[in-house]
């Protein structure tokens, strides 16, 4: 099962993204954790995307693709942005989690929520490909 959606370049786009994601959850039987982390995997994403992708205030499109299996979601991001690979991102370590900044973590969250991402830049626009693992019900 594949799903595609369209969100524009604003955060006053994430409660539509909680609203999709409900919609799809209800069909999936999957368990309230990977529920979770997955609703964490897209917004982080999708926050980061509209903070630190553009440069100016024009309006764009962020695509989502979410695809299901028995074992699997993968999420698959399409934005014009300025290119940036998060595979690559590697944050200096903290033994504090309370010492980062604010939205410090999002990155960290998704790699630890992730089995696998993988970035490409193709016709001017980023891909990210995320992996997870389902633990069924």
């Amino acid at each position: 099962m594949e799903s595609q959606f369209c969100y524009r370049s604003t955060v006053q786009d994430i409660p539509l993204i909680r609203k999709d994601l409900s919609k799809l959850a209800s069909s999936w039987r999957i368990s309230d954790s990977d529920l979770k982390q997955i609703g964490i995997i897209i917004e982080e994403l999708f926050s980061n995307i509209v903070r630190f992708a553009y440069s100016d205030s024009t309006e764009h499109i962020i695509e989502v693709k979410i695809s299901l299996t028995e074992e699997k979601v993968s999420i698959h991001f399409i934005d014009d942005g300025a290119a940036f690979n998060p595979v690559e991102y590697f944050p200096t370590p903290n033994q504090d989690p309370a010492a980062y900044k604010t939205g410090g973590m999002g990155l960290v969250l998704v790699k630890t929520f992730s089995d696998s991402l993988d970035y490409y830049r193709a016709d001017q626009k980023n891909h990210l490909e995320i992996s997870k693992t389902l633990r069924r019900k």
